[in-house]
């Protein structure tokens, strides 16, 4: 192809430090702000789902809660129907307990908990069963332990709601048999895990909750829902997704306005690709015109220019993709994005990895071509139309 050869051609033969200097600040601009929103989608992506796989674990994939408390065997029983659906790994009876845990240290301020009554360990805690335990064993989030200063065999007091026309707070007692860390703020800090039958048998008016359900696949829970429903219609089923639906809203909304923004980062450093084509019209003036002198139509000109800053921004695109591909890449492996713990309270993980996906680079790419082409075609027109006879005689 004629036009592509001139191009390249134009490109290669530079003359002028200003040139060369318009080229390589072109070309480094759309480069740096190519890389920039790579690494800035990777960033949202990995923070999706750092968040989605924390909730995977820590909370069941589908819950179904009774609108009355159900008695321990009502909830197995329904626990062992769910059990033999198809695509469900585990279902148990729980219960889920708002409770002060009571600070060692200053027992006067007491600490906001989550009590979390199960009838088996949940995967993340490590234990296979129940540990036989004088007081009802507890496992707690890795961060609560230590900010409590609470080790395996020490004892912790946690307040209940009191009773309806009560004052009185129910009292559990429990014997901390280990710790769990699933990068969560909100499990890391607020969560105790303990056995529903000894909770149950300790204050049996609380009673059952629901059930909840890990399925095989966390994302098949449409299918599963249906199937649950029909074997337990008595109880109002909602899944991760739905319970944390706005959460997620809001971050794709994020993403969305980041990648907006950032795109407009992209078209400004695209401006720089139009000025290095005004400096290369201007320097490649007489050549232009002995093109239309010999022959060439505006249009073949046009195109010919058009080229050059599509190669020169196109460069510039490749570059940004690898570069940005490969910061992701290493921040993830170094763990750059850790947070403290007073942030990590705010933005709900420990650290956030940067995960690239395929859709991202294409959309990247895509939109950063476009602004490329964009840029290249006014100039590319301008130099177009020049007149033969005034470009010859230029020096």
């Amino acid at each position: 192809m004629l036009e592509l050869e001139l191009a390249i051609r134009f490109l290669r033969r530079r003359r002028g430090a200003v040139l060369t200097g318009t080229a390589l600040a072109a070309l480094c601009g759309v480069a740096l702000a190519t890389a920039a929103l790579v690494i800035t989608l990777a960033l949202m992506n990995g923070y999706q789902g750092s968040i989605a796989r924390a909730l995977q674990r820590g909370n069941a994939h589908l819950v179904g809660f009774s609108p009355m408390p159900m008695s321990l065997n009502e909830g197995e029983a329904v626990a062992r129907r769910w059990a033999e659906s198809e695509g469900v790994n585990r279902a148990r009876p729980v219960t889920y307990l708002a409770a002060l845990a009571t600070d060692p240290r200053e027992p006067s301020r007491p600490l906001s908990v989550v009590v979390k009554a199960v009838g088996e360990p949940p995967s993340f805690t490590g234990l296979e069963t129940w540990p036989e335990t004088t007081a009802i064993p507890a496992v707690l989030g890795e961060r609560l332990a230590d900010g409590l200063v609470l080790e395996a065999g020490d004892s912790l007091t946690v307040s209940l709601p009191p009773e309806a026309r009560s004052w009185l707070l129910p009292v559990l007692r429990l014997e901390v048999v280990g710790t769990f860390r699933l990068a969560f703020a909100e499990f890391d800090q607020r969560w105790v895990v303990v056995p529903l039958e000894r909770v149950l048998a300790a204050r049996p008016e609380l009673g059952v909750a629901g059930v909840e359900v890990e399925l095989d696949d966390p994302f098949a829970v449409e299918r599963a829902r249906d199937a649950l429903g029909m074997a337990a219609p008595q109880l109002v089923i909602t899944d991760w997704r739905e319970m944390n639906r706005p959460l997620f809203a809001a971050l794709r909304w994020q993403t969305l306005s980041l990648f907006l923004v950032l795109s407009l980062v992209v078209a400004v450093a695209s401006f720089q690709v139009s000025s290095a084509l005004v400096v290369l019209a201007i320097d490649k003036r007489r050549t232009t015109g002995m093109l239309l002198a010999l022959g060439a139509t505006p249009a073949t000109v046009r195109r010919v220019l058009v080229l050059a800053g599509v190669i020169l921004g196109s460069t510039g695109v490749v570059g940004g993709l690898a570069f940005g591909v490969g910061a992701s890449v290493l921040m993830t492996e170094l763990e750059v994005i850790r947070f403290p713990e007073g942030l990590a309270r705010v933005y709900m993980v420990d650290t956030i990895p940067l995960v690239v996906a395929p859709l991202h680079l294409l959309a990247v790419a895509a939109v950063c071509g476009a602004l490329v082409l964009a840029a290249s075609w006014w100039p590319a027109w301008r130099s177009s139309q020049l007149d033969p006879v005034t470009a010859l005689r230029s020096v």
